[in-house]
């Protein structure tokens, strides 16, 4: 019986889901080469829109434009979206504006975020210093301030990070911006919680140490958060700090660092931070308040 049932599997695999699979990776080839009229040949009519969205996206990647075309006017989703993006994403981030401009006109959303970290394509098109992509997707309502999922960087980040001026400048002035942050209030400090600063704290020590006698290695080697509080910015000697932070005057005051975590990477575009963004305001001030207590 168990053999029996293994061969039914094995059967199943060879007449069903090994075609299926030789066919599928064939229409991304063709896709990828620009080859339309093969794309017509294999795709039979009113072609399933799952069966698009692995050959629509490569094909935006590779910058085939009438192959997206032709796809997106057989039932191709302009938000198709694979593991490692969405098509729109791919497309601005290699500055193939007439596939950019064609999602859009067919309705894709500009501030779909798709990937391993939840990216929108105009995260994609600021890394990549694609001035024009970026153009059209902010005139088509794309979200300047939208944060990436798993990093929490906005596009400007991503521009600063490169050093790409003319895109950090293009996203100042279509109003990229800290977030809104009200000021501290008298004795909110002194009633927060210090445990659950304690416990926010120590995620940050996969980068920051959090005693003087801590010298151990750290990942991304970030200064030490002993004593922080009232520090002048970027002065710690043994830390190479990024230009940006380099930049930075003033001091680390329990309302610069306020505003500082509350949005980290639009606050200071071009940080080495890779995470750290904290902008529940209560979680905010408990691990202000903790760092507060580590001064001597």
């Amino acid at each position: 019986m168990q053999l029996r049932f293994v061969l039914q599997l094995l059967l199943l695999y060879l007449f069903i889901v090994l075609p299926s699979l030789s066919v599928a990776q064939n229409l991304v080839k063709l896709a990828q080469a620009g080859d339309v009229e093969g794309l017509k040949s294999a795709l039979p009519d009113g072609p399933d829109p799952e069966a698009l969205i692995k050959p629509i996206y490569f094909a935006a990647q590779n910058g085939q434009e009438e192959v997206v075309t032709y796809l997106l006017s057989v039932g191709a989703d302009p938000d198709s979206t694979t593991d490692f993006g969405t098509a729109l994403a791919i497309a601005a981030r290699n500055n193939h504006t007439g596939i950019v401009t064609a999602l859009l006109i067919s309705g894709a959303n500009p501030n779909l975020r798709g990937g391993t970290i939840g990216e929108a394509p105009l995260h994609m098109a600021a890394d990549r210093g694609a001035i024009e992509s970026a153009r059209l997707l902010l005139d088509h309502n794309a979200d300047v301030n939208a944060v990436a999922v798993t990093w929490g960087w906005p596009a400007i980040q991503y521009a600063a990070y490169k050093d790409r001026t003319e895109m950090v400048s293009l996203l100042r002035e279509m109003g990229a911006k800290p977030a809104p942050v009200e000021p501290l209030e008298t004795g909110e400090l002194e009633e927060a919680d210090l445990e659950q600063g304690r416990l926010l704290a120590i995620e940050c020590s996969g980068c920051h140490a959090l005693s003087p006698d801590d010298t151990g290695w750290r990942q991304y080697g970030g200064p030490n958060l002993f004593d922080v509080v009232n520090r002048p910015k970027a002065s710690q000697e043994d830390i190479p700090y990024s230009k940006a932070m380099k930049a930075q005057t003033g001091r680390w005051t329990p309302e610069e660092l306020n505003v500082f975590l509350a949005d980290p990477f639009n606050t200071v575009p071009g940080t080495d931070m890779i995470r750290g963004r904290q902008p529940d305001r209560a979680a905010r001030i408990a691990i202000i308040a903790y760092l507060t207590q580590l001064n001597p």
